[in-house]
């Protein structure tokens, strides 16, 4: 992703990446070449940490969690170094009404992806319903314990 400056039409450069681990804010900052225009951007907590897992480079820093960081599967498997179990002719398990609860209350822009992922764990390691347990346990096993 790149920004443009509407005045010049110029790609605007990078200028810093000042992340606060403690709060979990980050803000980039960007400016024109031509005109000096200056933008930020500031992401909340939850969106650092997806970043973060993800290991994505911003400016001229790559933010990582480490290998053993959250998400660590996922974007392993989206630079191709690990391939899912095929599942497919397994029954899905079904989500308890307290597992259902607890999804509710993660964004509505993630609810899906973290139902495929509890439930296709689920259903690879023999659980034939999902529960806030196997929740747990999935996270865990997942390396997503710190979210």
């Amino acid at each position: 992703m790149k920004f443009r400056c509407e005045e010049c039409q110029e790609t605007m450069e990078f200028v810093s990446n000042d992340t606060d681990r403690a709060s979990g804010v980050m803000a980039i900052r960007y400016s024109c070449p031509n005109c000096g225009r200056r933008i930020s951007m500031v992401t909340n907590p939850g969106e650092t940490q997806l970043v973060s897992s993800l290991g994505v480079t911003i400016g001229h820093e790559t933010l990582s969690e480490g290998e053993a960081g959250p998400m660590d599967q996922i974007r392993r498997s989206l630079e191709g170094e690990t391939g899912w179990i095929d599942d497919r002719g397994l029954p899905d398990p079904v989500w308890t009404e307290a597992a259902e609860k607890r999804l509710a209350a993660a964004p509505a822009f993630v609810q899906g992806m973290v139902r495929r992922l509890y439930t296709d764990w689920a259903r690879r390691n023999g659980y034939p319903e999902v529960s806030p347990a196997v929740m747990s346990k999935a996270r865990d096993a997942l390396g997503m314990s710190e979210m």
